[in-house]
């Protein structure tokens, strides 16, 4: 299906905890909605480097979870000049992403604008640029069993370095900036295992909102 230039594409977040699933269900997504070739921007991509701290201090301050780590600027931009229908250049400058030599692409503006992050929520001007808020909630305990397989199992990590992070950086963060921001979500999805009804009403919702968009432009 072209891309329709008149109206503003719908932009969709997908926030929960570390391990909540929030890629597998933003790569669903896009998947069902295939024929609107969505975008899928990873909060992820745009963790700043900390290249203006020392190696010493790095090691103090870095975190992945604290609003801190997000370069909010870049981010938002990107997602405006998308919701605008310009398309945008990743890595951003400044990031982990660019810092590690990740190629430049080249992202074309799309219908459907999908935004996935564990902290999201927590920037009012990101919020108001969604249309659909989703949360996925998982219990803590799946959670930290997912993080732990994948950091260990799929990524070759070292567990004591795993469980020590998770310690320093994950456990005092989560409920004071991911935890809280499920209060701002349209939809509080459970996610323990696949949940095929709310992936497939919110591809209705979405189908259907485009429609009327489109109608009306």
């Amino acid at each position: 299906m072209p891309k329709n230039d008149h109206f503003t594409p719908i932009t969709v977040g997908i926030m929960g905890g570390s391990a909540s699933g929030k890629t597998t269900f933003a790569n669903a997504l896009s998947a069902e909605l295939k024929e609107f070739v969505p975008v899928v921007l990873n909060q992820d991509s745009y963790f700043r480097d900390w290249s203006e701290y020392t190696e010493a201090e790095r090691e103090r301050v870095i975190t992945a979870n604290h609003p801190d780590a997000v370069l909010w600027d870049a981010l938002i931009s990107d997602i405006k000049k998308l919701r605008d229908r310009d398309a945008i250049e990743i890595p951003t400058p400044g990031t982990r992403a660019a810092q590690r030599g990740t190629e430049k692409s080249n992202v074309q503006p799309s219908d459907v604008v999908i935004v996935e992050g564990h902290l999201i929520y927590w920037s009012e001007d990101l919020r108001d640029l969604m249309d659909i808020k989703l949360f996925l909630d998982v219990d803590a305990h799946e959670r930290v069993l997912r993080r732990m397989l994948r950091d260990v199992a799929q990524r070759d990590g070292d567990l004591e370095w795993a469980i020590n992070w998770y310690r320093r950086d994950v456990l005092p963060n989560f409920p004071v900036y991911t935890e809280p921001c499920k209060q701002y979500a349209d939809m509080i999805i459970p996610f323990q295992d696949e949940n095929p009804v709310a992936l497939h009403t919110l591809v209705a919702g979405i189908r259907s909102l485009i429609q009327e968009n489109t109608s009306s432009s």
